[in-house]
C-alpha cells in the first residue's frame, strides 16, 4: 500500500504537481483547492453577476471574455473579476497607461476618493492576470492571459467610467452594502478604512 501511494505521489509530481494528496480523502487538483479557498474567502465582487453582454466589445476582448469564462472559473467565479473595483487606463505601454491613469485622476478626483468603487491604475489588470496565472493549478496560457487582460482592461473602462460611471458606482456600492450584511467579519477585514 505504501509503495503504491509513493508511486502515485511521484507520478503526480512528475506530471506537474497538479494534484495534491491528503490522507483520508481523494486527490484534489490545485485548481479545486484554489476554488475551495476562494469560496471560504469571499469578496463583495462575488455577489455580482457572472455574465456580461460583450457583443459591443472588440473581437480580442470577446475572446478574452470567453477565455475568462472557460479558464478562470476553475479557481473562482467569473463574478470576482467582473465586479472588481479595478480600472486600467488605456495606453500602448505601461508608461502611457500610468500617464493616462494620472490624467484621469486629475480630471476626475472622485475616482481616487472611493478606492473600493474605483481602483484606477495604469497596469492593474495586467498585474492581476499575471498573478493569477502563477497560482497553483492555473491553466491559463500566455495567449489566454493576454486576451483576458485585454478584455478586463477594456471592460473596466467601458462599464466603470464615462457615461456608465454613475451606474457602476451604484452597482459597486450595493455590492459592498450587501456584502457587509451577509459577511460582516469579512467586510471589516477587507473594506474597513482603518485597515
Amino acid at each position: 500500500m505504501k509503495k503504491t501511494y509513493a508511486i502515485f505521489v511521484t507520478l503526480a509530481l512528475l506530471a506537474g504537481g497538479s494534484y495534491v494528496v491528503r490522507a483520508g480523502e481523494a486527490a484534489k487538483s490545485a485548481a479545486e483547492l484554489e476554488k475551495e479557498k476562494a469560496m471560504k474567502e469571499p469578496f463583495a465582487n462575488d455577489l455580482g453577476p457572472d455574465k456580461l453582454d460583450v457583443s459591443g466589445y472588440s473581437k480580442e476582448a470577446q475572446a478574452g471574455y470567453k477565455a475568462l469564462q472557460n479558464r478562470c472559473t476553475a479557481c473562482h467565479t467569473a463574478s470576482r473579476p467582473l465586479n472588481s473595483q479595478f480600472v486600467e487606463a488605456d495606453g500602448k505601454d505601461s508608461a502611457a497607461r500610468d500617464a493616462a491613469a494620472a490624467k484621469l485622476l486629475k480630471e476626475d478626483p472622485q475616482l481616487g476618493k472611493h478606492k473600493f468603487v474605483w481602483q484606477l491604475e495604469g497596469g492593474i489588470w495586467q498585474r492581476y492576470v499575471k498573478r493569477m496565472m502563477n497560482k497553483p493549478g492555473c491553466t491559463v496560457t500566455p495567449a489566454d492571459g493576454k486576451q483576458i487582460w485585454a478584455f478586463l482592461s477594456q471592460d473596466s473602462r467601458k462599464r466603470k467610467l464615462g457615461e456608465n460611471k454613475a451606474s457602476w458606482k451604484a452597482h459597486r456600492e450595493k455590492l459592498l452594502a450587501d456584502f457587509k450584511v451577509k459577511f460582516p467579519k469579512r467586510y471589516e477585514e477587507l473594506y474597513n478604512e482603518k485597515h
